[in-house]
């Protein structure tokens, strides 16, 4: 069996998937079918829509077929509105909003841990090895790991510089149920503004096997680094499967609702 002729079956298929030739739940041609279009083999079709199956552009039930996928990403709220909640407040707005897609196993790992700043991390948080004390060098890194289903959904990573973080609630294991600002807040920072930059990478082979992603699906990742003045106060980094989130961005005073006001919204839509 050739792996350029499989290629060519998974091609074909994702080609007319994308032109929308197929609708969400449309039967698509069987094996037998695209053996004969393309002068394959049975076999060699079916690892062609086995390639479309692993990238969760097809589904394919046992002695029915193959059908078009109906992709429903989830929305990722990459901003905080007004009297809501931002994508960091799991128990008020990440978690409710998977259950009403139909996804009711969803939990969160938490995890604390201090280390020296890697330069990346450096970089983000603009830290001058001659500045800031003895303890400058030092981060607290505060992971969180999202699981649906029993899966590895998201993972986001924030980093403190340790003269902020010491001794207080972020350095704790446990769920904040009001957010990371509003805990700065209590601390006496004041998250002014902030940026954001997100982009697409394909992931590693341990990232593809942790998300449970096959080929071809890139990750979404999303970097946002928050500040009071000039002082970063800390840097997240959120990494999502780029075929199950789409990120929500809202300018001006956008209503509380709007969360709700998108959930129908889906950019897998022709």
């Amino acid at each position: 069996m050739s792996t350029s002729r499989k290629t060519v079956v998974a091609d074909h298929l994702r080609e007319a998937l994308t032109r929308g030739d197929y609708q969400p739940g449309d039967r698509l041609p069987g094996e037998e079918e695209l053996a004969e279009r393309f002068d394959v083999s049975r076999a060699t079709a079916r690892l062609g829509m086995r390639i479309l199956q692993d990238e969760g552009r097809i589904t394919i039930q046992a002695g029915r077929g193959a059908f078009a996928a109906d992709h429903q990403p989830i929305i990722h709220l990459a901003t905080p509105i007004s009297g809501g909640s931002d994508s960091e407040r799991f128990e008020a707005g990440y978690q409710p909003h998977l259950r009403e897609a139909g996804y009711y196993q969803v939990d969160e790992k938490i995890k604390v841990s201090l280390d020296t700043m890697r330069p990346k991390v450096a970089k983000r948080l603009r830290f001058d090895a001659d500045e800031n004390g003895p303890y400058g060098g030092l981060v607290v890194i505060r992971s969180c790991d999202r699981f649906v289903e029993g899966g590895l959904w998201q993972s986001q990573v924030t980093y403190f510089p340790f003269s902020i973080a010491n001794n207080t609630a972020l350095m704790s294991p446990e769920r904040l149920d009001e957010g990371v600002s509003a805990v700065l807040r209590e601390l006496g920072y004041r998250e002014d503004w902030n940026w954001d930059i997100v982009g697409a990478r394909m992931p590693s082979q341990d990232e593809a096997d942790s998300f449970g992603l096959g080929p071809g699906i890139p990750l979404l990742v999303q970097e946002r680094v928050a500040h009071e003045g000039e002082r970063p106060l800390r840097f997240t980094e959120t990494i999502m499967p780029a075929n199950r989130h789409q990120l929500l961005y809202s300018g001006g005073d956008a209503p509380e609702e709007l969360l709700l006001m998108a959930s129908d919204v889906n950019i897998f839509e022709r």
